[in-house]
Parts: C-alpha cells; structure tokens; sequence
C-alpha cells in the first residue's frame, strides 16, 4: 500500500506539537489473532510485529513478518472499540530492600519497581490488547512494563467511550 492511498483513507502523520508533545506512535505489538469479517480482505499473519501509527483521520497498523511489512489504515469511524487490559503483577519486596523502602516513604510502584535486587520482588504479566473495527478484530500482547505509555497513546486518540481499560 503506497503512502498516497494511506493519506486519501486516513489522513497525513499527526504533527508533534512541541509545547505539549503527546505520543503519535505505540511501541511494538506481538498479533496473536485476527478475525476478517469479509473474505476479500487481506489477512495479517499471526505473531507479526505490529505498531500503531496515529494519522489525522485514524490509526495506521504497521506489521512486519519475517520482513514482510503490511501497513492497514484503520479510519476513526469503522473502530468500534479499543479494550486494553494491564498484565497481573506481583509486588513482593523483601524486608529492607531498596525497593521496600521506596514503597514505604510512598513512592510510587512504577518508580520503585526499578530498585528492586531480585527478580521475584516485582512482576508484571504482558498486557493485552483488542481492536475491533467494522472489518477485522484483532488481538495483541506486549510486555506489561509498558502499560503506561501505550494507555497515555490511545488515551491521545480521542476515541472517548470506544476506549475501555482493564486494570
């Protein structure tokens, strides 16, 4: 798909405002399904890298398999919800530990969860997430650290009650 045919579905590139910069693009994806609801269309092969793009008239899903790059211009008005769920995590400092320590004068677990000495102190399972339009639905994980930063990304979308999270 060439960049003019993107542009005419859902518009140019977002622009970067530099006074309030908001994120224009998700981190990496891994697709676990994908459902077509018209058999013409082209189908995504499972466990592609995927990003999100975001474009003045919708999102742009960029997947890569085995370096075989895919772009599917997803305009605003055929989404019909966006469900992003964050990964089950474990909180389990030991006693005196940096990270325990932080967590006891308040600091916030997104911070702490840095200070930790062993594995087991702190976990995350990867997120999900789920994309239904009115032609494909499709299913996706990432690492679960990155909860934050993809919520703040689709949160810039605008996309109001489509949107829901799982905590």
């Amino acid at each position: 798909m060439t960049e003019q045919s993107i542009i005419k579905q859902i518009g140019k590139p977002a622009e970067i405002d530099l006074r309030k910069p908001k994120a224009i693009g998700s981190t990496g994806f891994y697709l676990k399904s994908f459902k077509t609801k018209n058999v013409e269309t082209e189908s995504l092969k499972l466990d592609s890298k995927c990003n999100f793009e975001k474009r003045t008239g919708g999102i742009l899903l960029r997947a890569n398999h085995s370096n075989k790059l895919n772009a599917f211009p997803i305009p605003n008005e055929n989404i019909i919800g966006i469900t992003i769920k964050r990964g089950k995590e474990i909180i389990d400092p030991f006693f005196l530990s940096p990270m325990w320590i932080l967590l006891k004068l308040g600091v916030s677990k997104l911070h702490a969860r840095y200070f930790r000495f062993r594995l087991h102190e702190y976990s995350i399972d990867q997120m999900e997430l789920n994309i239904e339009t009115t032609d494909y639905e499709m299913d996706f994980i990432a690492n679960g650290y990155l909860f934050e930063r993809q919520l703040s990304f689709f949160e810039n979308l605008n996309f109001g009650n489509k949107l829901k999270i799982d905590d």
